[in-house]
Protein backbone atom coordinates (compact mmCIF):
# COMPACT_ATOMS: atom_id res chain seq x y z
CA UNK A 1 0.00 0.00 0.00
CA UNK A 2 1.31 3.41 -0.96
CA UNK A 3 -0.34 6.27 0.97
CA UNK A 4 -0.53 9.47 -1.08
CA UNK A 5 -1.30 13.02 -0.09
CA UNK A 6 -3.68 15.03 -2.25
CA UNK A 7 -0.74 16.83 -3.84
CA UNK A 8 1.05 13.59 -4.61
CA UNK A 9 -2.15 12.10 -6.03
CA UNK A 10 -2.68 15.18 -8.19
CA UNK A 11 0.81 14.87 -9.64
CA UNK A 12 0.46 11.14 -10.21
CA UNK A 13 -3.11 10.82 -11.46
CA UNK A 14 -4.29 14.29 -12.36
CA UNK A 15 -2.05 15.02 -15.34
CA UNK A 16 -3.60 12.79 -17.96
CA UNK A 17 -0.96 10.08 -17.54
CA UNK A 18 -2.27 6.66 -18.56
CA UNK A 19 -1.22 3.30 -17.22
CA UNK A 20 -0.85 0.76 -20.05
CA UNK A 21 -3.48 -1.47 -18.41
CA UNK A 22 -5.70 1.26 -17.02
CA UNK A 23 -6.43 2.58 -13.55
CA UNK A 24 -9.39 1.45 -11.46
CA UNK A 25 -10.55 3.95 -8.87
CA UNK A 26 -12.42 2.78 -5.77
CA UNK A 27 -14.44 4.88 -3.35
CA UNK A 28 -13.74 3.55 0.14
CA UNK A 29 -10.94 1.37 1.56
CA UNK A 30 -13.05 -1.53 2.77
CA UNK A 31 -13.03 -5.25 2.00
CA UNK A 32 -14.30 -4.89 -1.59
CA UNK A 33 -11.54 -2.44 -2.45
CA UNK A 34 -8.87 -4.60 -0.84
CA UNK A 35 -10.08 -7.81 -2.48
CA UNK A 36 -9.88 -6.09 -5.85
CA UNK A 37 -6.44 -4.59 -5.12
CA UNK A 38 -5.09 -7.96 -3.97
CA UNK A 39 -6.39 -9.79 -7.06
CA UNK A 40 -5.05 -7.05 -9.34
CA UNK A 41 -1.60 -7.43 -7.79
CA UNK A 42 -1.65 -11.22 -8.16
CA UNK A 43 -2.72 -11.03 -11.80
CA UNK A 44 -0.04 -8.48 -12.64
CA UNK A 45 2.60 -10.64 -10.94
CA UNK A 46 1.51 -13.48 -13.22
CA UNK A 47 1.80 -11.37 -16.35
CA UNK A 48 -1.86 -10.54 -16.90
CA UNK A 49 -2.81 -6.96 -17.82
CA UNK A 50 -4.89 -6.05 -14.77
CA UNK A 51 -5.56 -2.37 -14.01
CA UNK A 52 -3.79 -0.66 -11.15
CA UNK A 53 -6.05 0.18 -8.22
CA UNK A 54 -6.36 3.67 -6.74
CA UNK A 55 -8.43 3.86 -3.54
CA UNK A 56 -9.82 7.12 -2.16
CA UNK A 57 -10.69 7.03 1.54
CA UNK A 58 -10.94 9.82 4.15
CA UNK A 59 -10.24 7.80 7.31
CA UNK A 60 -7.98 4.87 6.46
CA UNK A 61 -8.23 1.17 5.66
CA UNK A 62 -11.16 -0.62 7.33
CA UNK A 63 -12.42 2.56 8.98
CA UNK A 64 -16.06 1.46 8.99
CA UNK A 65 -15.12 -1.34 11.38
CA UNK A 66 -13.62 1.12 13.88
CA UNK A 67 -15.07 4.02 15.89
CA UNK A 68 -13.73 6.60 13.42
CA UNK A 69 -16.11 5.32 10.73
CA UNK A 70 -19.19 6.02 12.88
CA UNK A 71 -20.83 2.60 12.41
CA UNK A 72 -19.44 0.76 15.44
CA UNK A 73 -17.34 1.24 18.53
CA UNK A 74 -15.18 -1.68 17.39
CA UNK A 75 -16.36 -4.11 20.08
CA UNK A 76 -19.29 -5.96 18.45
CA UNK A 77 -18.48 -9.23 16.72
CA UNK A 78 -18.47 -9.76 12.98
CA UNK A 79 -21.65 -11.53 11.89
CA UNK A 80 -20.03 -13.15 8.83
CA UNK A 81 -17.45 -15.90 9.23
CA UNK A 82 -13.96 -14.35 8.95
CA UNK A 83 -12.95 -17.29 6.76
CA UNK A 84 -14.99 -15.53 4.09
CA UNK A 85 -11.99 -13.27 3.70
CA UNK A 86 -10.48 -11.27 0.84
CA UNK A 87 -9.95 -14.32 -1.36
CA UNK A 88 -12.99 -16.46 -0.54
CA UNK A 89 -14.17 -18.75 -2.16
CA UNK A 90 -10.73 -19.22 -3.77
CA UNK A 91 -12.32 -20.50 -6.98
CA UNK A 92 -10.81 -18.36 -9.74
CA UNK A 93 -11.47 -20.81 -12.58
CA UNK A 94 -11.94 -17.87 -14.96
CA UNK A 95 -8.14 -17.65 -15.28
CA UNK A 96 -7.89 -21.11 -16.80
CA UNK A 97 -4.34 -22.54 -16.52
CA UNK A 98 -3.46 -19.89 -13.94
CA UNK A 99 -6.42 -20.58 -11.65
CA UNK A 100 -4.54 -22.71 -9.10
CA UNK A 101 -1.70 -20.21 -8.89
CA UNK A 102 -4.08 -17.27 -8.50
CA UNK A 103 -5.90 -19.06 -5.68
CA UNK A 104 -2.64 -19.98 -3.95
CA UNK A 105 -1.22 -16.45 -4.14
CA UNK A 106 -4.44 -14.92 -2.80
CA UNK A 107 -3.98 -16.95 0.38
CA UNK A 108 -1.17 -14.62 1.42
CA UNK A 109 -3.96 -12.11 2.19
CA UNK A 110 -6.16 -14.58 4.09
CA UNK A 111 -7.66 -14.39 7.57
CA UNK A 112 -5.73 -17.53 8.51
CA UNK A 113 -2.52 -15.90 7.28
CA UNK A 114 -3.18 -12.89 9.51
CA UNK A 115 -3.65 -15.08 12.58
CA UNK A 116 -0.56 -17.15 11.76
CA UNK A 117 1.48 -13.95 11.47
CA UNK A 118 0.44 -13.07 15.03
CA UNK A 119 0.84 -16.57 16.47
CA UNK A 120 -2.90 -16.74 17.19
CA UNK A 121 -4.17 -19.31 14.71
CA UNK A 122 -4.19 -22.34 17.01
CA UNK A 123 -5.89 -20.39 19.79
CA UNK A 124 -8.60 -19.21 17.42
CA UNK A 125 -9.26 -22.74 16.11
CA UNK A 126 -9.22 -24.27 19.62
CA UNK A 127 -11.70 -21.61 20.77
CA UNK A 128 -14.21 -22.72 18.16
CA UNK A 129 -13.41 -20.18 15.42
CA UNK A 130 -15.31 -17.27 17.04
CA UNK A 131 -16.28 -14.25 15.02
CA UNK A 132 -13.70 -11.49 15.54
CA UNK A 133 -14.62 -8.15 16.98
CA UNK A 134 -15.00 -5.36 14.45
CA UNK A 135 -11.72 -3.78 15.54
CA UNK A 136 -9.91 -7.08 14.99
CA UNK A 137 -11.42 -7.42 11.52
CA UNK A 138 -10.19 -3.89 10.76
CA UNK A 139 -6.72 -4.87 11.97
CA UNK A 140 -6.79 -7.85 9.57
CA UNK A 141 -7.73 -5.54 6.69
CA UNK A 142 -4.87 -3.16 7.53
CA UNK A 143 -2.42 -6.08 7.76
CA UNK A 144 -3.51 -7.33 4.34
CA UNK A 145 -3.39 -3.84 2.82
CA UNK A 146 0.23 -3.44 3.92
CA UNK A 147 1.08 -6.49 1.76
CA UNK A 148 -0.53 -5.03 -1.36
CA UNK A 149 0.54 -2.79 -4.20
CA UNK A 150 -2.08 -0.07 -4.58
CA UNK A 151 -2.34 3.69 -4.05
CA UNK A 152 -4.34 5.01 -1.09
CA UNK A 153 -5.37 8.65 -1.49
CA UNK A 154 -6.40 10.26 1.80
CA UNK A 155 -9.48 12.29 1.03
CA UNK A 156 -13.20 12.24 0.35
CA UNK A 157 -14.68 11.88 -3.13
CA UNK A 158 -16.93 14.89 -3.65
CA UNK A 159 -17.63 14.60 -7.36
CA UNK A 160 -17.62 12.11 -10.23
CA UNK A 161 -17.89 13.27 -13.83
CA UNK A 162 -17.32 11.68 -17.22
CA UNK A 163 -14.59 13.42 -19.21
CA UNK A 164 -14.22 11.69 -22.56
CA UNK A 165 -13.30 8.05 -21.94
CA UNK A 166 -12.25 8.58 -18.31
CA UNK A 167 -13.66 9.50 -14.94
CA UNK A 168 -12.84 12.90 -13.50
CA UNK A 169 -12.76 12.32 -9.75
CA UNK A 170 -12.87 15.34 -7.42
CA UNK A 171 -11.30 14.64 -4.02
CA UNK A 172 -11.27 16.97 -1.03
CA UNK A 173 -8.99 16.62 1.97
CA UNK A 174 -10.01 16.89 5.62
CA UNK A 175 -7.71 19.85 6.10
CA UNK A 176 -8.86 21.63 2.95
CA UNK A 177 -7.50 21.42 -0.54
CA UNK A 178 -8.83 19.54 -3.54
CA UNK A 179 -7.40 17.34 -6.26
CA UNK A 180 -8.91 16.10 -9.52
CA UNK A 181 -7.85 12.60 -10.58
CA UNK A 182 -8.32 11.06 -14.03
CA UNK A 183 -9.10 7.34 -13.79
CA UNK A 184 -10.28 4.80 -16.34
CA UNK A 185 -13.05 3.13 -14.34
CA UNK A 186 -14.71 3.65 -10.96
CA UNK A 187 -16.07 1.34 -8.28
CA UNK A 188 -18.43 2.48 -5.53
CA UNK A 189 -17.55 0.04 -2.77
CA UNK A 190 -19.00 1.44 0.43
CA UNK A 191 -22.47 1.92 1.92
CA UNK A 192 -22.33 5.72 1.92
CA UNK A 193 -23.44 8.02 4.73
CA UNK A 194 -25.31 6.13 7.45
CA UNK A 195 -27.69 8.90 8.41
CA UNK A 196 -30.80 6.74 8.56
CA UNK A 197 -34.07 7.23 6.72
CA UNK A 198 -36.45 8.55 9.41
CA UNK A 199 -37.70 12.14 9.09
CA UNK A 200 -36.91 14.91 11.54
CA UNK A 201 -34.19 15.35 14.13
CA UNK A 202 -35.78 13.65 17.14
CA UNK A 203 -33.80 10.46 16.67
CA UNK A 204 -30.18 9.44 17.10
CA UNK A 205 -28.28 8.26 14.06
CA UNK A 206 -26.08 5.18 14.24
CA UNK A 207 -23.00 7.40 14.20
CA UNK A 208 -24.35 9.59 17.00
CA UNK A 209 -25.13 6.53 19.09
CA UNK A 210 -21.66 5.00 18.78
CA UNK A 211 -19.95 8.34 19.27
CA UNK A 212 -22.12 9.87 22.02
CA UNK A 213 -24.13 7.03 23.53
CA UNK A 214 -27.79 7.32 24.42
CA UNK A 215 -27.54 10.96 25.47
CA UNK A 216 -30.15 10.75 28.23
CA UNK A 217 -30.08 11.27 31.98
CA UNK A 218 -32.68 8.54 32.58
CA UNK A 219 -31.22 5.78 34.74
CA UNK A 220 -32.94 2.98 32.81
CA UNK A 221 -34.23 4.57 29.61
CA UNK A 222 -36.74 2.94 27.28
CA UNK A 223 -34.95 2.69 23.95
CA UNK A 224 -36.32 1.96 20.48
CA UNK A 225 -34.06 0.68 17.72
CA UNK A 226 -35.72 1.13 14.35
CA UNK A 227 -34.48 -1.36 11.77
CA UNK A 228 -34.45 -5.10 11.19
CA UNK A 229 -30.93 -5.65 9.85
CA UNK A 230 -27.52 -6.42 11.25
CA UNK A 231 -26.80 -2.78 12.17
CA UNK A 232 -29.84 -2.82 14.44
CA UNK A 233 -28.86 -6.23 15.83
CA UNK A 234 -25.40 -5.00 16.76
CA UNK A 235 -26.85 -2.02 18.64
CA UNK A 236 -29.41 -4.17 20.47
CA UNK A 237 -26.75 -6.63 21.58
CA UNK A 238 -24.63 -3.76 22.89
CA UNK A 239 -27.57 -2.22 24.77
CA UNK A 240 -28.34 -5.56 26.44
CA UNK A 241 -24.89 -5.52 28.03
CA UNK A 242 -24.56 -1.83 28.77
CA UNK A 243 -27.87 -0.53 30.10
CA UNK A 244 -30.68 -1.82 32.30
CA UNK A 245 -33.73 -0.39 30.55
CA UNK A 246 -36.05 -1.97 28.02
CA UNK A 247 -35.17 -2.13 24.33
CA UNK A 248 -37.78 -2.36 21.58
CA UNK A 249 -36.89 -3.43 18.04
CA UNK A 250 -39.19 -1.86 15.45
CA UNK A 251 -39.36 -3.26 11.92
CA UNK A 252 -42.01 -3.86 9.22
CA UNK A 253 -41.70 -7.64 9.57
CA UNK A 254 -44.10 -9.54 11.84
CA UNK A 255 -41.15 -11.00 13.77
CA UNK A 256 -37.40 -10.45 13.97
CA UNK A 257 -36.18 -12.92 11.38
CA UNK A 258 -33.00 -14.94 11.75
CA UNK A 259 -30.70 -15.00 8.75
CA UNK A 260 -30.77 -18.26 6.82
CA UNK A 261 -27.30 -19.79 7.01
CA UNK A 262 -27.80 -23.38 5.87
CA UNK A 263 -25.76 -25.02 3.13
CA UNK A 264 -28.23 -24.23 0.36
CA UNK A 265 -28.43 -20.52 1.24
CA UNK A 266 -24.65 -20.21 1.61
CA UNK A 267 -24.03 -22.02 -1.67
CA UNK A 268 -25.98 -19.35 -3.57
CA UNK A 269 -23.57 -16.77 -2.16
CA UNK A 270 -20.37 -18.68 -2.90
CA UNK A 271 -21.44 -20.18 -6.25
CA UNK A 272 -24.17 -18.02 -7.81
CA UNK A 273 -24.26 -19.82 -11.17
CA UNK A 274 -27.93 -20.77 -10.63
CA UNK A 275 -28.91 -17.33 -9.40
CA UNK A 276 -30.22 -15.94 -12.68
CA UNK A 277 -32.41 -19.00 -13.19
CA UNK A 278 -34.55 -17.81 -10.27
CA UNK A 279 -37.52 -15.51 -10.80
CA UNK A 280 -37.38 -11.90 -9.63
CA UNK A 281 -39.65 -12.74 -6.71
CA UNK A 282 -37.54 -15.74 -5.69
CA UNK A 283 -34.32 -13.71 -5.85
CA UNK A 284 -35.72 -10.94 -3.71
CA UNK A 285 -37.14 -13.49 -1.26
CA UNK A 286 -33.71 -15.12 -0.88
CA UNK A 287 -32.03 -11.75 -0.27
CA UNK A 288 -34.71 -10.79 2.26
CA UNK A 289 -34.30 -14.13 4.04
CA UNK A 290 -30.51 -14.20 4.12
CA UNK A 291 -29.18 -10.63 4.02
CA UNK A 292 -31.44 -7.61 4.30
CA UNK A 293 -33.70 -7.03 7.27
CA UNK A 294 -32.54 -10.06 9.26
CA UNK A 295 -30.46 -10.66 12.39
CA UNK A 296 -27.64 -13.18 12.51
CA UNK A 297 -28.36 -16.45 14.35
CA UNK A 298 -25.83 -15.45 17.01
CA UNK A 299 -27.64 -12.15 17.59
CA UNK A 300 -31.02 -13.89 17.76
CA UNK A 301 -29.72 -16.37 20.32
CA UNK A 302 -28.37 -13.58 22.51
CA UNK A 303 -31.41 -11.32 22.22
CA UNK A 304 -34.07 -13.96 22.85
CA UNK A 305 -32.54 -14.83 26.21
CA UNK A 306 -33.19 -11.31 27.53
CA UNK A 307 -36.72 -10.46 28.61
CA UNK A 308 -35.97 -6.73 28.34
CA UNK A 309 -35.96 -6.93 24.52
CA UNK A 310 -39.22 -6.97 22.60
CA UNK A 311 -40.34 -6.44 19.01
CA UNK A 312 -43.04 -4.19 17.59
CA UNK A 313 -44.14 -4.52 13.98
CA UNK A 314 -44.69 -1.43 11.90
CA UNK A 315 -43.34 1.17 9.52
CA UNK A 316 -42.52 4.48 11.19
CA UNK A 317 -44.60 7.17 9.46
CA UNK A 318 -43.96 10.08 11.83
CA UNK A 319 -41.47 11.10 14.52
CA UNK A 320 -42.12 13.90 17.03
CA UNK A 321 -40.72 15.21 20.27
CA UNK A 322 -43.40 15.15 22.96
CA UNK A 323 -42.18 16.57 26.23
CA UNK A 324 -39.03 14.69 27.11
CA UNK A 325 -39.91 11.69 24.94
CA UNK A 326 -39.86 10.78 21.27
CA UNK A 327 -43.17 9.62 19.82
CA UNK A 328 -43.22 7.21 16.89
CA UNK A 329 -46.37 6.50 14.89
CA UNK A 330 -46.33 2.97 13.46
CA UNK A 331 -48.36 1.93 10.45
CA UNK A 332 -49.39 -1.60 9.48
CA UNK A 333 -51.65 -2.52 6.54
CA UNK A 334 -55.19 -3.30 7.65
CA UNK A 335 -54.66 -1.95 11.16
CA UNK A 336 -55.07 1.45 12.77
CA UNK A 337 -51.92 3.50 13.26
CA UNK A 338 -50.62 3.56 16.80
CA UNK A 339 -48.25 5.81 18.73
CA UNK A 340 -45.47 4.66 21.04
CA UNK A 341 -43.17 6.82 23.18
CA UNK A 342 -39.55 6.20 24.10
CA UNK A 343 -36.79 8.03 25.94
CA UNK A 344 -34.38 7.45 23.04
CA UNK A 345 -34.94 6.36 19.43
CA UNK A 346 -32.00 5.10 17.37
CA UNK A 347 -32.46 5.19 13.61
CA UNK A 348 -30.79 2.02 12.29
CA UNK A 349 -32.81 1.93 9.07
CA UNK A 350 -29.67 2.10 6.95
CA UNK A 351 -28.26 4.27 4.21
CA UNK A 352 -29.66 5.20 0.83
CA UNK A 353 -28.44 2.50 -1.56
CA UNK A 354 -28.21 5.08 -4.36
CA UNK A 355 -26.28 7.63 -2.31
CA UNK A 356 -23.56 7.84 -4.98
CA UNK A 357 -25.98 9.62 -7.34
CA UNK A 358 -25.32 12.78 -5.34
CA UNK A 359 -21.68 12.64 -6.51
CA UNK A 360 -22.43 12.51 -10.24
CA UNK A 361 -21.94 15.51 -12.49
CA UNK A 362 -24.42 16.36 -15.28
CA UNK A 363 -22.72 14.29 -18.00
CA UNK A 364 -22.40 11.22 -15.75
CA UNK A 365 -25.96 11.58 -14.47
CA UNK A 366 -27.30 11.82 -18.01
CA UNK A 367 -25.32 8.70 -19.01
CA UNK A 368 -26.68 6.76 -16.04
CA UNK A 369 -30.31 7.65 -16.65
CA UNK A 370 -29.93 6.99 -20.36
CA UNK A 371 -28.69 3.49 -19.48
CA UNK A 372 -31.39 2.84 -16.90
CA UNK A 373 -34.23 4.32 -18.94
CA UNK A 374 -37.18 6.49 -18.02
CA UNK A 375 -38.49 4.70 -14.97
CA UNK A 376 -39.96 5.33 -11.54
CA UNK A 377 -38.47 2.14 -10.11
CA UNK A 378 -35.46 4.00 -8.69
CA UNK A 379 -32.86 1.69 -7.19
CA UNK A 380 -34.52 -1.42 -8.60
CA UNK A 381 -34.10 -0.07 -12.13
CA UNK A 382 -30.37 0.36 -11.51
CA UNK A 383 -30.13 -3.13 -9.99
CA UNK A 384 -31.64 -4.68 -13.11
CA UNK A 385 -28.91 -3.10 -15.27
CA UNK A 386 -25.91 -4.48 -13.38
CA UNK A 387 -23.93 -6.74 -15.72
CA UNK A 388 -21.78 -9.82 -15.04
CA UNK A 389 -18.75 -7.58 -14.44
CA UNK A 390 -20.77 -5.78 -11.70
CA UNK A 391 -20.77 -2.59 -13.79
CA UNK A 392 -23.82 -0.64 -14.90
CA UNK A 393 -24.57 -1.76 -18.45
CA UNK A 394 -24.62 1.06 -20.97
CA UNK A 395 -22.36 3.48 -19.07
CA UNK A 396 -18.90 4.21 -20.45
CA UNK A 397 -16.37 4.47 -18.84
CA UNK A 398 -17.27 1.62 -16.49
CA UNK A 399 -19.10 2.39 -13.27
CA UNK A 400 -18.90 -0.66 -10.96
CA UNK A 401 -21.68 -1.00 -8.38
CA UNK A 402 -21.13 -4.24 -6.42
CA UNK A 403 -23.32 -3.11 -3.54
CA UNK A 404 -26.28 -3.09 -5.95
CA UNK A 405 -25.32 -6.30 -7.79
CA UNK A 406 -27.01 -8.73 -5.41
CA UNK A 407 -30.35 -8.89 -7.18
CA UNK A 408 -29.05 -9.37 -10.73
CA UNK A 409 -25.75 -11.24 -10.29
CA UNK A 410 -25.77 -13.01 -6.93
CA UNK A 411 -26.49 -12.16 -3.28
CA UNK A 412 -22.87 -12.34 -2.07
CA UNK A 413 -21.60 -9.40 -4.10
CA UNK A 414 -23.34 -6.81 -1.93
CA UNK A 415 -21.69 -7.96 1.33
CA UNK A 416 -18.66 -9.90 2.61
CA UNK A 417 -19.74 -13.34 1.44
CA UNK A 418 -17.80 -13.76 -1.82
CA UNK A 419 -15.06 -11.14 -2.05
CA UNK A 420 -12.79 -13.34 -4.17
CA UNK A 421 -15.57 -13.95 -6.66
CA UNK A 422 -16.31 -10.22 -6.70
CA UNK A 423 -12.72 -9.41 -7.69
CA UNK A 424 -12.84 -12.11 -10.39
CA UNK A 425 -15.96 -10.54 -11.88
CA UNK A 426 -14.45 -7.05 -11.80
CA UNK A 427 -11.01 -7.99 -13.12
CA UNK A 428 -11.42 -11.32 -14.88
CA UNK A 429 -14.24 -10.15 -17.11
CA UNK A 430 -12.30 -6.93 -17.74
CA UNK A 431 -9.52 -9.10 -19.14
CA UNK A 432 -12.01 -11.14 -21.13
CA UNK A 433 -10.53 -14.01 -19.15
CA UNK A 434 -11.20 -17.52 -20.39
CA UNK A 435 -8.72 -20.39 -20.37
CA UNK A 436 -7.90 -19.61 -24.00
CA UNK A 437 -7.59 -15.86 -23.61
CA UNK A 438 -5.41 -16.16 -20.50
CA UNK A 439 -3.05 -18.49 -22.30
CA UNK A 440 -2.95 -16.06 -25.20
CA UNK A 441 -1.47 -13.25 -23.11
CA UNK A 442 1.24 -15.45 -21.60
CA UNK A 443 4.66 -15.82 -23.17
CA UNK A 444 6.09 -19.22 -24.09
CA UNK A 445 8.08 -19.44 -20.86
CA UNK A 446 5.06 -18.58 -18.74
CA UNK A 447 2.90 -21.15 -20.51
CA UNK A 448 5.55 -23.78 -19.88
CA UNK A 449 5.72 -22.85 -16.19
CA UNK A 450 1.93 -22.97 -15.86
CA UNK A 451 1.73 -26.29 -17.68
CA UNK A 452 4.39 -27.75 -15.39
CA UNK A 453 2.59 -26.47 -12.30
CA UNK A 454 -0.68 -27.95 -13.53
CA UNK A 455 0.99 -31.33 -13.86
CA UNK A 456 2.41 -31.10 -10.36
CA UNK A 457 5.94 -30.16 -11.31
CA UNK A 458 7.99 -27.02 -11.86
CA UNK A 459 7.54 -23.59 -10.36
CA UNK A 460 4.28 -21.66 -10.22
Amino acid sequence: MEPLSLEEARRRFGTGHRDPHGMLGVVGAGPKALATAAKSQVLRELGLPAPRVVVVEPHGVGANWTPVGGRTNGRPRLSTSPEKDLGFPYASEVYGPLAAEVNARMQQFSWAGYLVSRGEYATWVDSGRPGPRHATWAAYLRWAADLMDFALVRGRVCGLEIAGDRWEVAVEGDGGGEAVLLLDQMMISGPGPHDGLLPGDATRSVEEFWRLGLGTEAAEPDVAVVGGGETAATIVEYLMRQHGGATTVISPQPVVYSRGEGYFENALYSSPERWRELSEKDRRDVIARTDRGVFSPRAIEAITTDARVEHQQGTVVSVDRVGGSTELVLSNPGRADRALRFDVVIDATGARPDWFLDLLGPVARKALFRAVGDTTDGVRAIERRIGPDLALDGVTPRLLLPTLAGYEQGPGFANLSSLGLLSDRVLGITLGATPGSVAAVLGDRDRAVVSGAALGGGEA
